[in-house]
């Protein structure tokens, strides 16, 4: 049964605001308030009845300073008063001297080391020659939200909480680990929100506590706004690849920097994302990986729509088919020839046969004229003739692959709970415990999983409201609403199913963690491939890649709600292209043709991070066709390109 808020009462919520550090590394000698004003209420590390830290698994940040400064902006006081305006003003009043220390470049550094077969020996082999490169994905803006609103309304027992928020269980361990109230006295209520990139995982729980410490502390209802921000970490890799001339990889050394910010939240599971990026879908003699997780000055990184995966594919992809080029291959050919199966990939992925991968390659550049127009454009790029704004031959095409993934890793310590619960009832009833949000096209697609296993009707399928019994299905990440929830509810459902007719209803079943039984030993099972070919120009005015074309081929078992599935790669795709600095044509032969193949048995693997790989990696494959020049860096715009293109004549 849901739990009924209680009415705000004849007083308006004190409205809440920050008070931030402005130094990024030192801290703070002394901090002058303006004298008392009982009108308003500051929440300082003193106020804080419980635990002074925000905890996200095994890694911890605190909720505010205490003295020590570990990045700019890093919360120093909470300031709350009768109306935002006043606060805010009230606020400019607070003056902070700090004592300031030299930047670092690293405060730690977190070794990680991944190895197949002997690289000292692979190398023995004669004429080999190497590729070296490095790539940096790291976007210099920060992206920002709209006011998000976190409201606390307190009764003198329970604390009802309204937040817009991906991990509701989270915001409510944190509340209760802040204010030493018992989880029974804590009620989330999930307010709708947009977080593109992850902004509403972590931040919600930070207001919610120090909202909830305010009500406790003034005994009114509080509220507070926010400009939710992300940051994406910042992604460093080298790759030396040594390889014989007829194109054959014989040795990889990988080497990958990741900057976390101040706070290492979830690193290990990033770590196990970035080495199945960087894993070869081609058989190699030897390979090494060593990544480095850095923490530094900057606010805290952790999901950004993923967790490195698509970063290190797209690295992966485009150095292969620059490998391709200078063995005399397009990037078609080369695929065709050298992918497939081998030990290293299986131990990060287990796929499908990677005959259908080639089936999808071949399909997909031919709906594109690929090899055509790759062999043009390179003629165009050897010719090495000079850019000119009055004429548009800076043209070039790319083709990428991936297996899609989704979900934490099977190898992953610090696994949060994934619940959730289905219960058959009288009349062919169902109800759907979760803390997911029960709206949008992923709860029709549980609806219609539960439909098609139980045959009963939508109509009859139902959520539990917020309140001490939700479940917690765990942070809303990595796809998992229309990637492991609906493996999750398909489980339920069978277990059900083996119950029914034969015990009396109703009948619950909770899956907590399901493991896909093909995955075996691997970090991650994908039963769905895409193959991805992009057509770009540069624009002669403002020298940015725009893009003319786009081919999608991806071959997947069942989906339901297939319009909704299209909608999202679509999605997936545009945003992805805007991101990376690219703009898309507007003449009429521009189009984004998706194909999508259904094909084998069992629930889908989550394509999104796959296709925000791929298209990277063909947009990067196609950016360095058109300019004649190695590209390292993602996003990119034009002085960037310019600084190409003069280095280049």
């Amino acid at each position: 049964m849901a739990e009924k808020r209680p009415t705000m009462g004849r007083f308006a919520p004190l409205q809440g605001v920050l008070i931030t550090s402005q130094i990024a590394r030192g801290r703070f000698d002394k901090i002058v308030v303006p004298e008392a004003d009982p009108a308003f209420v500051i929440v300082a590390p003193r106020d804080i009845p419980g635990s002074n830290r925000l905890r996200v698994l095994d890694a911890q940040i605190p909720l505010l300073s205490s003295g020590a400064i570990t990045y700019r902006d890093q919360p120093l006081l909470a300031l709350f008063g009768p109306n935002r305006e006043s606060a805010l003003i009230k606020a400019k009043g607070i003056s902070v001297s700090y004592v300031e220390d030299e930047p670092v470049e690293s405060l730690s550094v977190t070794p990680y080391s991944y190895t197949f077969g002997n690289l000292e020996e692979a190398l023995k082999e004669e004429n080999l020659e190497i590729l070296e490169r490095s790539y940096c994905f790291h976007s210099k803006t920060k992206k920002r939200l709209t006011y998000n609103r976190v409201s606390v309304t307190y009764d003198g027992e329970t604390l009802h909480i309204e937040a817009p928020t991906q991990w509701p269980a989270h915001v409510r361990e944190s509340v209760a680990e802040v204010t030493g109230f018992p989880k029974k006295n804590i009620i989330i209520h999930r307010m709708p929100f947009y977080a593109p990139h992850d902004e509403m995982l972590i931040i919600p729980a930070q207001l919610a506590a120090l909202c909830s410490v305010a009500a406790i502390k003034s005994g009114r209802n509080t509220e507070i706004l926010y400009e939710m921000e992300a940051a994406p970490p910042r992604y460093e890799i080298k790759r030396k690849t040594y390889y014989q001339s007829n194109g054959k990889i014989q040795a990889e050394e990988i080497r990958a920097t990741i900057d976390q910010g101040c706070a290492s939240f979830f690193r290990e599971e990033l770590v196990n994302h970035v080495h199945t990026g960087l894993i070869p879908l081609y058989p190699v003699a030897a390979l090494t990986i060593d990544v480095e997780v850095h923490t530094t000055n900057n606010r805290p990184a952790h999901f950004y729509g993923g967790l490195g995966y698509s970063e290190a594919l797209a690295c992966s992809e485009a150095h292969y088919s620059e490998l391709a080029k200078l063995t005399g291959y397009n990037p078609l050919s080369w695929r065709m020839k050298f992918a497939s199966e081998n030990p290293s990939f299986t131990a990060m992925i287990r796929t499908d046969k990677y005959a259908k991968l080639k089936e999808l390659a071949s399909a997909v550049s031919k709906r594109a004229d690929f090899t055509r127009k790759n062999a043009a454009y390179e003629m165009q790029r050897q010719m090495r003739v000079r850019h000119s704004t009055f004429f548009r031959y800076g043209r070039g095409n790319g083709l990428a692959l991936a297996p899609g993934i989704g979900g934490f890793s099977r190898q992953f310590k610090g696994t949060p709970t994934q619940s959730v619960q289905v219960t058959l009832l009288p009349n062919d009833h169902v109800v759907i415990n979760t803390s997911f949000y029960s709206n949008g096209n992923s709860a029709e697609i549980w609806k219609q999983i539960i439909s098609d296993e139980l045959g009963v009707s939508k109509k009859d399928i139902s959520f539990v409201e917020d309140g001490n019994e939700l479940l917690d299905s765990g942070p809303s990440v990595l796809n998992a609403n229309s990637g492991r929830m609906p493996r999750h509810i398909h489980r339920a459902c069978q277990l059900i199913k083996e119950k029914r007719f034969v015990e009396p209803l109703p009948i619950s079943e909770t899956v907590t963690f399901f493991r896909h039984p093909s995955a075996k030993d691997s970090l991650f099972f994908s039963n769905s491939w895409v193959a991805v070919v992009l057509e770009l120009e540069i624009s002669p005015l403002s020298l940015i890649p725009v893009i003319r074309s786009l081919w999608v081929s991806i071959t997947t078992p069942k989906v339901y709600e297939k319009a909704a599935y299209i909608s999202k790669i679509r999605h997936t795709i545009v945003t992805t292209l805007l991101e990376a600095g690219a703009q898309l044509s507007q003449s009429r032969g521009f189009a984004i043709d998706i194909q999508l193949e259904e094909e084998g048995e069992g629930m889908p693997s989550s394509m999104t991070l796959a296709v925000r790989g791929a298209v990277t990696a063909a947009l990067l494959t196609a950016l360095e066709q058109a300019l004649g020049s190695s590209v390292k860096n993602i996003p990119v715009d034009g002085p960037m390109i310019l600084n190409l293109l003069r280095s280049k004549h």
